[in-house]
């Protein structure tokens, strides 16, 4: 594993109350940005009936756990040690479920592992249902956008850092710790 021993350490958390906040704002957005092209597309009738309630938070409680295991995927093609480095857990305070990797990656596996869930459960979805005019595929598409804010802003805060830097996961707290090389 590396030695982390020649680099300075930083550390870089979010306030989960935040990521509460943007979330709201990341369900909005893109429900406006994607929803009004969906409904001049397909006109949908906006009708629900208890078993579409029922798949949707199906769908909702499988998502959640894919968001995390899409984290720990691709967290483990990047890291040294593999699928050995990946853990999963819940921050039980604000009930939120997490993925560390517990050895440094390189900034841009970071992001590549801290966006996926967000393209593939949440964009890609959302996308498709405005070819497809599937209604529940746009709300969870839209849902899973939102939830990756926290992911989000983790992204954010490290976004002036070199794509070389070194990131860890933090590992009780949502953020991480950077690390850079001393210079001489």
């Amino acid at each position: 594993m590396l030695s982390l021993e020649q680099y300075k350490k930083e550390k870089k958390t979010i306030d989960i109350y935040e990521a509460s906040k943007l979330a709201v704002v990341l369900f909005f957005v893109p429900l406006i940005l994607l929803g009004l092209p969906f409904y001049f597309l397909w006109r949908p009738v906006l009708q629900f009936y208890w078993y579409d309630i029922l798949i949707f938070s199906l769908l909702f409680i499988v998502g959640i756990v894919l968001h995390e295991l899409i984290h720990g995927l691709i967290f483990g093609l990047f890291a040294e040690s593999g699928f050995k480095s990946i853990r999963f857990g819940i921050l039980w305070s604000p009930i939120t479920p997490y993925c560390h990797c517990v050895e440094p990656l390189k900034l841009r596996h970071y992001i590549i592992g801290a966006l996926m869930p967000a393209i593939i459960l949440g964009l890609i979805p959302a996308v498709i249902s405005l070819f497809n005019g599937n209604l529940m595929l746009l709300i969870i598409g839209v849902f899973f956008i939102s939830a990756a804010a926290g992911d989000i802003m983790v992204i954010w805060i490290l976004r002036k850092e070199s794509m070389e830097t070194l990131v860890l996961d933090h590992p009780s707290e949502p953020g991480c710790f950077i690390y850079r090389k001393h210079s001489r």
